[in-house]
């Protein structure tokens, strides 16, 4: 299970700051001025804390990665900092071991592992992915068959 201290840990070892935002267009996002980050949060727009706890390891993973950008930048830029900071995410809260630590414990279903880590299943199904499509991880070595 992923811990909310853990995490704003991460956020202060990334020197970012987290400030409660009725943002309007998004339940998160990251500004970065002169190596200082604010991530501002919309609570409201959050069904279930696994939401705002991916949300807010992703935006920190783009503190932590110095992937920000402006928001009329090119969608290819943009596009390549939002896999930067999933990727950094996935790596950081979703590791290969500890998803096959979860499998080990019986939990098979992505919906089991998204419990298992208190993480959206959408974030489970592209931890899963980046594991076995583009690291080529095989997840179920060393199972029990």
């Amino acid at each position: 299970m992923t811990e909310l201290s853990a995490i704003y840990q991460d956020a202060q070892a990334a020197g970012a700051q987290i400030f409660p935002y009725a943002i309007g267009f998004a339940d998160a996002a990251t500004i970065e001025l002169d190596g200082e980050y604010g991530i501002f949060l919309d609570f409201e727009k959050f069904g279930c804390m696994a939401d705002f706890f991916w949300a807010l390891i992703h935006e920190v993973s783009h503190c932590a990665t110095g992937c920000t950008h402006r928001v009329s930048s090119p969608y290819d830029l943009v596009a390549r900092h939002e896999y930067k900071a999933n990727r950094r995410a996935i790596e950081t809260y979703l590791p290969a071991e500890a998803i096959r630590q979860a499998l080990r414990a019986g939990c098979t279903e992505p919906w089991q592992l998204a419990e298992y880590f208190g993480l959206p299943e959408s974030a489970v199904r592209l931890a899963l992915e980046y594991w076995t499509q583009r690291r080529g991880v095989d997840l179920s070595a060393d199972l029990p068959a």
